[in-house]
């Protein structure tokens, strides 16, 4: 008989991958899964901890793969970043679903957690886009160039893998702000890790003058007579631009 609990993760992608092993494998009903760090227990439910072990994370992310697609466990991952709170659950019945339907499963759009998931890979991926192109980079007094983002999502890792092609010989740090942490990268090797609140960046001699001559620059160029701030809230959403060196002088 399979138990009716609430699992409890570390709040990494393995460890919810792990989550899903323990269904399958401890024969588990899960009526929430959770992040360890918030977790709220509801009257009368039971706690079970799920221990993060990457050999069964890659165990089910290969299951994922082979039973349903690839595409699938993009669409998985990609969910998982969303800044949504109540997503885990939403995931593991797309993963449920898509064991028991297989290849097609993206296909069945009827299905609510199709549909849902669905959206929030499309949601992260889109904010993922948008920050490749948004992202602005500051000289500090080290040589490493520095960039603020703070997304509604958990995007670094994606955006990081694109500006380690893009900068390839370029040391540099991207700070997501909202969730203290980091992606640095030394011109080799990529890393993500915590940054306390309170850490503080120093810039290269100069570079806040350089900001603000480009910020001015960006104000000059516009053409008062075609002004359509609507347009431009289209096109770079205002929760871009508190990080954006051509707007920081105009918010």
């Amino acid at each position: 008989m399979k138990k009716d609990v609430i699992m409890v993760f570390d709040g990494s992608f393995d460890g919810f991958l792990c989550v899903i092993y323990a269904i399958y494998y401890d024969n588990i009903n899960p009526i929430l899964i959770q992040k360890e760090e918030e977790i709220q227990l509801a009257l009368d439910s039971e706690l079970y901890y799920v221990a993060t072990d990457s050999n069964q994370a890659a165990r089910v992310l290969r299951g994922i793969e082979s039973k349903i697609s690839e595409k699938a466990a993009s669409n998985v991952y990609y969910a998982f970043l969303s800044g949504k709170d109540d997503k885990y659950m939403t995931i593991f019945k797309y993963i449920q679903f898509g064991f028991s339907i297989g290849s097609t499963i993206d296909s069945h759009l009827q299905q609510d957690c199709v549909r849902a998931v669905h959206d929030l890979a499309r949601q992260v991926g889109k904010e993922a886009h948008l920050l490749n192109g948004f992202s602005r980079f500051a000289e500090t007094d080290t040589g490493v160039y520095y960039c603020e983002i703070t997304p509604k999502n958990d995007v670094l890792a994606l955006i990081a893998e694109h500006f380690c092609s893009r900068f390839m010989n370029q040391a540099w740090v991207i700070h997501d702000k909202k969730r203290n942490q980091a992606a640095i990268y030394d011109g080799n090797t990529q890393v993500i890790v915590a940054v306390p609140k309170n850490a503080t960046v120093n810039y290269a001699e100069g570079e806040r003058e350089t900001q603000k001559l480009w910020a001015a620059f960006f104000k000059v160029l516009a053409i008062e007579a075609r002004k359509n701030p609507k347009l431009q809230r289209q096109m770079v959403p205002l929760y871009f631009r508190k990080n954006m060196t051509e707007f920081k002088e105009m918010l």
